[in-house]
């Protein structure tokens, strides 16, 4: 008997099995219909925008480290 077969058969000892119990609802629907949905902006977003916006007037130098990530 190898270690793996050992440890397999010690771990088999100690963990009870899960019982196969089918989801309560189907969640595909609810998967479907979020990434169909609109996307909203939030106040944080325009506040990194903004802050973005100022970084660059404030450091122009750094419009390249900007260009570099789009």
């Amino acid at each position: 008997m190898t270690d793996d077969e050992a440890l397999a058969r010690l771990l088999r000892s100690v963990v009870r099995p899960v019982p196969a119990v089918p989801p309560a609802r189907d969640l595909w629907p609810l998967v479907v219909s979020r990434s169909q949905a609109r996307v909203r902006w939030s106040w944080l977003d325009f506040g990194l925008v903004l802050a973005v916006a100022v970084a660059l007037v404030l450091l122009p130098n750094w419009r390249w480290l900007v260009l570099y990530h789009l």
